[in-house]
């Protein structure tokens, strides 16, 4: 439990994620659907758009990981404890991760 409560579990889904689209890179179809309506996709791009979300997730949590930022989203309206702030990031960076996931999936449905 003590790892899940730290930046390090959050480095991990970011790494995690980086994997993910490494090696999906090799078995994707030239084309992916990078936009979906009502389930059902409804906009192409080309497999290399699978890294934006690795990107985006390595920006998330090198920002969040800054003591400006941190101090802004903890001190706010609602202050929140490390343990909180750390479970809202890892919420972000999973919620990024199944989007990734989906995106992979619906490449070869």
């Amino acid at each position: 439990m003590k790892l899940i409560n730290t930046r390090k579990f959050t480095w991990i889904i970011c790494i995690i994620g980086c994997l993910l689209a490494l090696v999906s890179i090799f078995f994707l179809p030239s084309i992916i659907p990078v936009h979906f309506a009502n389930g059902i996709a409804d906009d192409y791009g080309r497999k290399i758009q699978i890294f934006l979300f690795p990107i985006l997730q390595v920006l998330i949590t090198f920002l969040t990981g800054r003591e400006k930022v941190k101090y802004c989203l903890t001190h706010s309206k609602t202050f929140l404890t490390d343990i909180q702030f750390n479970w809202m990031i890892d919420g972000v960076l999973l919620l990024v991760m199944f989007a990734e996931i989906w995106v992979i999936y619906a490449s070869f449905a």
